[in-house]
């Protein structure tokens, strides 16, 4: 099933072409569905999803490129030190038993210097805090210090339990914490994946907002959808192409330029499809995009809560 699903998702006929060409004309493949002719077009959701995906992936890969060595090299290094410490210590901790087997001067000497050398070693810690539910519903910050070496080589199950740690709902959030702070690429891209549920949600909303500014229009809900998924699909197909661009080149050019397009595209999409003045719409336009942006600051919010309860 899933494997028809995929197929029938991603392959590229003679729709694909039709449909991109109509797409690319402002309200035009809005205005073709909306009367009926919708056979020979990609479905809007089918559109939606294949773009905003092309999108998401090269924008993952642009995240893997930026962030994925210097990720990687800086959680490598963080281990590589706390195993060290560990190392140094137990190194120390032999250092009597070998003075009692070896009472010679020079071992003395050298033991010393071993201790001195190995007391550079700095034993860091980390800060952590979690909100106390134990006394009420109100919560308290509780702050508490963790070595780095248990931060880094103890799972956070191990934290939880060894610094006393009580509650579950207190061990929960420790315990998330940990985990969001030894992100790994892997965990960026899951993040990164999880951004087109946020994006889906964002359809109906936008929808919901143009029936309400387009009431005399008349209009059913499922027409404000369809123009809410064409409008979102060209926005994320030129962003597809200004992150292909940052890929091969490393310039935003594209991006810039299809940020702006796609707000010249929807006020012109506005006037093709409702049929307003020329001031009716631009008014509307700024409404709609500022309710749009700030709706879209709360969903990303959501998403990332979300996730980060999830993770």
């Amino acid at each position: 099933m899933l494997s028809t699903f995929y197929a029938d998702t991603f392959s590229l006929d003679n729709r694909f072409f039709r449909t991109m060409r109509q797409l690319l004309v402002p309200g035009r493949l809005t205005t073709l569905y909306l009367t009926g002719r919708q056979q020979p077009y990609f479905q809007p959701l089918r559109l939606f999803f294949v773009s905003g995906l092309l999108m998401i992936g090269v924008y993952g890969a642009v995240a893997s490129t930026a962030i994925g060595d210097s990720l990687e090299r800086s959680t490598e290094n963080k281990r590589s030190e706390a195993y060290q410490k560990v190392y140094s210590e137990k190194l120390i901790g032999q250092v009597d038993s070998v003075r009692l087997a070896f009472p010679q001067a020079i071992v003395r000497q050298a033991t010393d210097s071993l201790i001195v050398s190995m007391g550079r070693i700095e034993n860091d810690s980390t800060e952590l805090g979690y909100l106390d539910f134990s006394q009420g519903l109100g919560g308290t910050t509780t702050p508490f210090i963790i070595s780095d070496q248990d931060y880094i080589l103890l799972t956070p199950e191990e934290i939880v339990t060894k610094y006393g740690i009580t509650g579950r709902l207190n061990r929960y959030q420790v315990k998330q914490l940990v985990r969001l702070n030894r992100m790994n690429l892997s965990d960026v891209n899951k993040l990164i994946g999880q951004l087109i549920w946020g994006l889906l949600v964002m359809v109906p909303i936008s929808a919901l907002l143009l029936k309400v500014v387009y009431i005399r229009r008349k209009k059913k809900y499922v027409a404000h959808f369809v123009f809410s998924l064409h409008t979102h699909s060209f926005l994320f197909l030129t962003h597809f192409l200004g992150a292909c661009e940052l890929a091969i080149f490393g310039t935003p050019y594209l991006i810039i330029f299809g940020t702006l397009a796609s707000i010249v595209y929807f006020v012109l999409s506005l006037k093709k499809v409702y049929q307003q003045g020329w001031w009716r719409t631009l008014i509307k336009a700024f409404l709609l995009m500022w309710a749009y942006l700030f709706l879209l600051q709360l969903v990303a919010f959501v998403t990332l809560l979300t996730w980060m309860v999830l993770f």
